[in-house]
């Protein structure tokens, strides 16, 4: 054997091992996900060096991609499978789009801490193109590295969400991003979804004398839970199912659940289109489809209603005293809203003052530990727990409560009950603040409404080319002021979509080519139409509306990787 065919056995291991790493990496390790990029490059050279010196090219036996002698990976050829996999040439020029920014670019600091970001939109799709495919035993296997990966991120968040040993619940994903993390939990989901469906089941070969009926290939047990190994594989991807949707709901991520129900709905479409064709399927998908758009708008109007109910109060009968003869204070003009209530009324700071110097450490015209406004975070608590904000109020809070406060918890409510309620009831508390008192500090949805005022103003200002890779950060700087936004110092970041940063950095034509790449792969080939790839690209096309995805490490490993792998599989490993 040549010493070309002893080094290629270990090559396609090495080449494994970087997708593996970057499985991994994506939830759990940051440092593996720069890590794998170099291993992967430094593997595509060895790859290429090793066939360059082969003269005696050896013809591929079976499948080349699962692990076969095969020396046809030189450069040359290397490149060339490159160039003819055109969704792959699509994101390098879309990274080399970053690079002709630089021509317009004043910070170049800020850039080349872009381009790094950014890495992996070159990395991936080059070196995964230009390899061999993926045989379907490696991309299963991949595949489950990854669902493992994040199912054992996942334990980290759980244990910290049980503990309650959180100040703010976004806190718990301990090693990227919520945001970035709920999209892996929730592709996640359909990956094991697909591997329920297209995995069959086989006949054990303990029972393989058992009768069968006639023309049958498959084994019929009268007791599934005990006959084979595969039940139980069956039952432990329902649980992972079941599991992921739960930690979608601790999240309280309204992307989340948006972007999970979308999935749930474009799986329903593929089915109806394409499993099955007889009339009575598509009958049943098209019913389940929408009995579940159903309950899904009768959940949300179940959570919401009663947020917009507010008690009727006859405020000319409020009581004026408090239990130890002093003043109330109510507001009825600008009085906001928490779960219902009206938390300016009953109001009584100096009962309020008194009360909390006996229950905590903390000043009271300070701030929590995690920044927010004390006397604003105690009365909101107060209200949401039907208490008066006054002496008997504050002392009739348990210690719980008190340290609740102290970590910022607002909402008695949303901490004990936390779920798709909670993150609505806060966002609709948050909002209308912002609508009557112009205030989106520390909002999510308000401090958007000010990322897409300033996204705006910057477009309307450089329409075409956009300021350039670099100049990003001092666009939106500049803006916010011009543009008079009551936005904090803190509080002023970029746009938080996707689609308008790369309007703001490259203009109309930038993101008319970015829009060009997320979608031609989609409608140039049926090839791309299989399952697995339709679900990613929603996953993607959604997050970048509520976040600009691409703009930090997590999230532009999780669509280059993806991007890279699903678009280089052959078809019938991935329908």
């Amino acid at each position: 054997m040549t010493s070309q065919a002893s080094i290629r056995p270990y090559l396609n291991q090495a080449y494994l091992l970087g997708l593996l790493m970057m499985a991994v990496g994506l939830t759990l390790s940051p440092f593996l996900m720069g890590m794998s990029q170099f291993w992967l490059a430094l593997v595509w050279i060895v790859d290429g060096a090793v066939g360059n010196r082969d003269e005696n090219v050896i013809p591929c036996g079976g499948n080349a991609g699962e692990g076969g002698t095969c020396f046809r990976h030189d450069f040359k050829s290397k490149f060339s499978r490159f160039w003819h996999n055109k969704a792959a040439v699509l994101l390098v020029a879309f990274y080399l789009m970053h690079v002709v920014g630089l021509l317009w670019t004043s910070d170049f600091e800020y850039a080349m801490k872009d381009l790094r970001v950014k890495l992996p939109i070159l990395v991936m799709p080059f070196v995964v193109s230009s390899m061999e495919p993926l045989g379907r035993k490696r991309l299963d296997f991949v595949m489950l590295v990854y669902v493992l990966s994040v199912f054992i991120a996942t334990l980290f968040s759980s244990v910290s969400y049980w503990r309650h040993d959180y100040e703010d619940v976004r806190e718990i994903s301990h090693f990227i991003s919520h945001i970035r993390f709920c999209l892996n939990i929730v592709f996640s989901i359909a990956i094991i979804v697909w591997y329920i469906v297209k995995t069959k089941v086989n006949a054990p070969a303990v029972l393989e004398a058992s009768p069968r009926t006639e023309g049958s290939s498959k084994t019929r047990f009268p007791v599934p839970a005990f006959s084979t190994k595969f039940t139980i594989n069956r039952y432990l991807q329902f649980f992972l199912v079941f599991w992921f949707a739960y930690q979608i709901f601790i999240f309280e991520s309204l992307s989340g659940y948006v972007i999970l129900a979308a999935v749930v709905i474009v799986s329903a479409v593929y089915a109806f289109l394409r499993w099955k064709k007889s009339r009575g399927w598509h009958i049943a998908v098209g019913a389940a489809a929408l009995v579940i758009c159903f309950i899904g708008v009768l959940t949300i109007v179940h959570f919401v209603k009663p947020l917009l109910k507010v008690e009727p109060v006859d405020f000319a009968t409020l009581e004026q005293k408090t239990a130890y003869g002093n003043d109330y204070w109510h507001d009825t003009i600008y009085n906001p809203v928490e779960d219902g209530k009206y938390v300016g009324l009953y109001y009584c700071k100096k009962e309020l003052q008194e009360a909390w110097r006996q229950r905590s450490d903390l000043p009271f015209e300070g701030s929590t530990t995690n920044g927010e406004n004390l006397e604003a975070t105690l009365a909101r608590y107060l209200t949401s727990k039907d208490l008066r904000k006054d002496f008997a109020g504050v002392m009739a809070l348990t210690d719980e409560d008190i340290s609740n406060i102290e970590r910022g918890v607002a909402n008695y409510n949303n901490w004990k009950h936390p779920g798709m309620h909670a993150r609505l009831s806060s966002t609709m508390f948050e909002y209308n603040l912002y609508r009557r008192f112009n205030n989106p500090n520390g909002g999510s949805l308000s401090q958007r409404i000010e990322f897409t005022r300033a996204s705006f103003h910057i477009i309307g200002q450089h329409p075409w080319f956009g300021v350039g890779t670099g100049d990003v950060p001092q666009a939106f700087a500049q803006t916010y002021d011009e543009i008079h936004s009551p936005l904090k110092e803190e509080f002023r970041f970029r746009a938080h979509n996707q689609y308008l940063a790369i309007a703001v950095a490259f203009g109309l034509i930038g993101l008319t080519f970015f829009l060009f790449v997320l979608l031609y792969p989609w409608f140039s080939s049926r090839k791309y139409h299989t399952y697995l790839y339709m679900v990613f690209l929603c996953i993607m096309l959604l997050s970048m509306f509520p976040e600009d995805t691409l703009e930090t490490q997590a999230g532009a490993s999780l669509f280059a990787f993806f991007e890279a792998l699903l678009t280089t599989s052959q078809r019938e490993r991935m329908e």
